[in-house]
């Protein structure tokens, strides 16, 4: 380490002229005073490694997600009543008197390609 009066000339002159020695520094001394005065602030900049820390973070939510999931437990099943085969060939009676015929075609999956390739050639055949 570098003697203080060697690197300020001025304070070298101005000791050694009040006639005093140059005081000796304990630098191991300071060193340790200033590492324990920081010791405190350092620490509680310092993210926690304590698992109980994030822990008791996610507490709120797992309590949350257990009244969730409780609840979906309890709601009654909300499925649609099945469908019996009379029923359904009414619905798709009503369907195609209601709906035009290449519309009620795609809707139900029947001849969709055919209905496609009829209404293509229509366009095609009207543009002629």
């Amino acid at each position: 380490m570098m003697d203080e009066l060697s690197r300020d000339p001025a304070l070298a002159a101005a000791l050694h002229d009040a006639g005093a020695p140059a005081p000796e520094v304990d630098w191991d001394a300071l060193r340790a005073r200033i590492s324990a005065d920081a010791r405190m602030p350092l620490a509680r900049r310092r993210p926690s490694r304590r698992p109980a820390v994030r822990l008791r973070a996610l507490l709120p939510l797992a309590a949350a997600a257990g009244v969730a999931g409780l609840a979906l437990a309890t709601l009654p099943d909300r499925r649609p009543p099945a469908v019996t085969p009379q029923e359904r060939t009414e619905i798709q009676a009503a369907l195609r008197e209601s709906l035009p015929d290449q519309v009620a075609l795609l809707i139900s999956g029947e001849a969709a390609e055919a209905a496609l390739l009829e209404s293509a050639e229509e366009n095609a055949g009207g543009e002629n």
